[in-house]
């Protein structure tokens, strides 16, 4: 393990493995946005350290199993700073089922060779997103609804502050969900159970949430994700209950989210 370098500038503590500083700037800097997107929606809000750490020191600031797949904890968020694998698996996992049309639109967005950093640098927004509610809460519906909230909150701060990045951040989400259902878990309720392989079904996962957040976000705005912030904030709700009350949200998310995985990309 090599000695960690904190980074000053920002209102919270930022730590980066050495030769990472660039990266870690990168990532503190979208990091200070999404607190800044949030202090303005939802009220005061602030966040704790950040780490960008390589796979030599990811262990010693994390017990998350995958390397390189963001995350948020109590007292600090954590992101890999080299490419992880999970992504290529993602990727790999629908190349065979890829339309020239699919090829051509992952070039053009993410280059060519296909790579996902720019994509991955964009989700620090969505961990922050996680301290908008008690995210410590394990049972499999409080953890799908956690998730749904950050991909909200990812998808509202992307379209409102960053417009710019729609592209890149929905361009995968759109291609794999629309070429990929082979998984070892499909059902929604089994999420949770994603996180202990390679990172790679969980990422499928994020994506089909993905894909209905970003009609959320369409269809109810800052309005929705208050609504959905209550919801995380009260009381502990079965699978059922809980697309209940999204339905009161938005009524098409609630369909598909009945009929998981059997919705179309957005």
């Amino acid at each position: 393990m090599n000695e960690l370098t904190a980074l000053e500038g920002w209102n919270f503590p930022v730590h980066v493995t050495r030769g990472g500083e660039a990266r870690g700037r990168s990532i503190a800097d979208q990091a200070e946005r999404m607190a800044g997107w949030l202090n303005k929606v939802v009220g005061d809000f602030t966040i704790p350290g950040l780490y960008v750490v390589g796979a030599a020191d990811w262990d010693s600031v994390t017990a998350f199993p995958v390397y390189g797949m963001p995350h948020a904890k109590t007292d600090r968020i954590v992101v890999g700073q080299e490419p992880a694998d999970f992504w290529t698996v993602v990727l790999d996992s629908v190349a065979p089922v890829l339309t020239d049309h699919d090829r051509a639109e992952l070039r053009r967005v993410y280059g060519d060779p296909v790579t996902l950093s720019s994509f991955a640098d964009l989700l620090v927004s969505h961990e922050i997103g996680h301290y908008l509610h008690p995210w410590e809460k394990s049972d499999p519906t409080t953890f799908w609804l956690g998730e749904m909230l950050a991909n909200l909150a990812l998808q509202g701060f992307v379209s409102e502050a960053q417009p710019e990045l729609e592209e890149t951040m929905l361009t995968v989400v759109r291609i794999v969900w629309g070429r990929s259902r082979q998984w070892p878990l499909c059902d929604l309720t089994d999420m949770r159970r994603a996180t202990e392989a390679d990172g790679s079904n969980y990422v499928w996962y994020e994506f089909g949430l993905q894909n209905l957040t970003k009609r959320m976000w369409t269809n109810t705005g800052s309005a929705g994700l208050r609504r959905l912030i209550d919801v995380l904030n009260g009381p502990t709700l079965t699978h059922d209950k809980a697309i209940d009350v999204i339905g009161a949200i938005d009524p098409g998310v609630a369909a598909d989210l009945r009929r998981w995985p059997d919705f179309p990309a957005s």
